[in-house]
């Protein structure tokens, strides 16, 4: 009898164990994490150049992008995505690390604490900081980047090749080739890649190649993106795939060229991965369209084959995909709308409600906290990330996950909420005596002073932003956004919009005081 009722307190307990152990999986299985590689999704980021939100269909444009629609049906599209630093260097650092651009350890030792930093291409990955590709290296994944790579001061690595030189001139070759299995090397070790595949390391004025080869070739990198899927299809993988189009030099000069030019010199043959060059203009001659809109349709192609490409490995359900540009081109370097505000689509079957519209506040900063949320994974001791993780908002279980968001670039800063935008500019220590109220109008946002003469250099506001936006010189400006989406005017003088500037000035100094470097009267230097 004893011995009986000993069996059944056991099995009772023993049940028990079961049940706590059961509810315990269930419990690990309910986390937006997961708990082993087999369960974690891929990454994928295709990030294209300059490209503003009319070149996309979906957003309105008048182009020829059905992938691009394809993508957006089936997955989540921003209405509200910025570029927190709208030109190329900086945008894709907060792409690739989660922190705003004037965290960079490379710039530390540019600027003084004390001074105002300058943000525009001079935010490298040269200053031994840990980047995404790093930490998620490290917990399992394999991590590449395809095509251009724009945060490295690597003229200084190059072995020169003159403009005019011959690209079939053995010596020639044997130095662009040197020049990109180099780079090549050291964005791997400085970007925390496993792979870097078929990069282009800066823009193609500043690859030391001739000038007979700086022409766009999406496809191989394309095919460098396909090669990496199909060897790594069973691992949890993070690729970035960046795209060098529509960025100059003219696109369409390129579709018209020879398909086997690439920085490293000829291919042997043409890389076949997506439809042909020629077919592309006979599609969009066919659906009505100009011939130069032909170039958005060749990088919708080059999405196209990538979508078709998981599709065909099997592996598209598990694969979190991101598309998105770095900044927008018609305010380029400037805290305008139409510089910052930029086109972002993202699509993961199994956990993305698909044709969704999202209105709220994001960012570029936003998709390291992300990923690392969908795969489980905790960021490091000492790791800042100043994104937000995107997941509920994408899963639609809040409206939000941000109230504004701060925009750096130059000597520009900004915060931008739902309704408002505040810009501010402050100049570094060395040009306050310099540019004074009587002569600001002499200078662009960059502190250069603007000239017409030809034998100066003739220095303009950066892409024509002086004549598109009348409160391009003040030194403070105010928008309502709903009922200026051009920000044509500034409300700073306007008594009525008082209470609101001090609010967002209040919201600025909060943002700035812990970055590295002071902004004016808005504090910061924080090491």
């Amino acid at each position: 009898m004893l011995q009986h009722n000993i069996s059944l307190i056991m099995n009772k307990y023993f049940n028990l164990l079961i049940v706590f152990a059961g509810f315990f999986v269930v419990a690990l299985m309910h986390t937006d994490g997961y708990a082993n590689d087999e369960a974690r999704p891929n990454f994928l980021v295709i990030y294209v150049d300059d490209m503003d939100l009319k070149d996309i269909a979906v957003y309105g444009g008048r182009v020829l992008t059905p992938h691009l629609d394809a993508l957006a049906a089936r997955g989540a599209r921003f209405e509200r995505y910025y570029a927190t630093s709208p030109v190329c260097s900086p945008s894709r650092y907060s792409l690739f690390t989660g922190r705003y651009a004037s965290r960079n350890k490379y710039l530390e030792g540019v600027t003084a604490a004390d001074d105002v930093n300058f943000i525009q291409w001079n935010v490298h990955l040269e200053g031994n900081e840990r980047t995404l590709a790093h930490v998620l290296s490290d917990a399992g994944y394999v991590t590449a980047l395809v095509g251009k790579h724009h945060n490295s001061a690597n003229q200084k690595h190059q072995i020169r090749v003159p403009d005019t030189a011959d690209p079939n001139d053995p010596d020639v070759i044997k130095k662009m080739q040197r020049n990109h299995d180099f780079l090549t090397r050291m964005i791997a070790d400085h970007a925390g890649f496993d792979e870097v595949i078929n990069v282009y390391a800066n823009n193609f004025h500043v690859l030391d190649i001739p000038k007979v080869m700086h022409q766009h070739n999406p496809e191989w990198i394309v095919s460098g993106a396909l090669d990496f899927l199909r060897r790594h299809q069973a691992n949890p993988f993070f690729m970035t795939v960046a795209l060098t189009i529509p960025h100059g030099p003219d696109n369409i000069k390129s579709m018209l060229s020879d398909p086997r030019i690439t920085p490293r010199g000829y291919l042997n043959s043409a890389p076949l991965v997506q439809a042909p060059r020629q077919s592309v203009f006979k599609r969009v001659k066919d659906a009505g369209l100009s011939r130069r809109l032909a170039n958005i349709t060749w990088l919708d192609d080059s999405v196209g084959a990538i979508l078709q490409e998981l599709e065909d490995l099997g592996i598209r359900e598990e694969t979190m995909l991101v598309f998105a540009s770095d900044h927008s081109d018609f305010g380029k370097m400037t805290a305008y709308e139409a510089g910052i505000r930029t086109a972002c689509i993202v699509s993961w079957p199994k956990k993305i409600p698909e044709g969704r519209v999202i209105d709220a506040l994001s960012s570029n900063l936003d998709w390291a906290p992300t990923f690392l949320a969908a795969a489980g994974i905790e960021a490091p001791n000492g790791y800042i990330i100043d994104g937000e993780d995107l997941l509920p908002l994408l899963k639609g279980e809040v409206a939000s996950v941000r109230d504004n968001l701060f925009i750096e670039i130059t000597y520009t800063r900004g915060v931008v909420n739902k309704d408002w935008k505040y810009i501010a500019t402050r100049f570094p220590k060395s040009l306050q005596p310099v540019i004074t109220a009587d002569n600001r109008h002499e200078f662009n946002q960059e502190g250069e002073r603007m000239t017409q003469d030809p034998y100066a250099g003739a220095v303009q506001a950066r892409y024509g932003v002086n004549k598109k936006y009348p409160g391009y010189y003040d030194e403070d400006q105010l928008y309502f956004l709903p009922n200026d989406p051009m920000e044509q005017k500034n409300l700073v003088l306007d008594e009525s919009t008082r209470a609101v500037m001090v609010e967002l000035q209040a919201t600025l100094r909060a943002h700035q005081a812990d970055k590295p470097h002071i902004f004016g009267e808005f504090g910061g230097g924080v090491r």
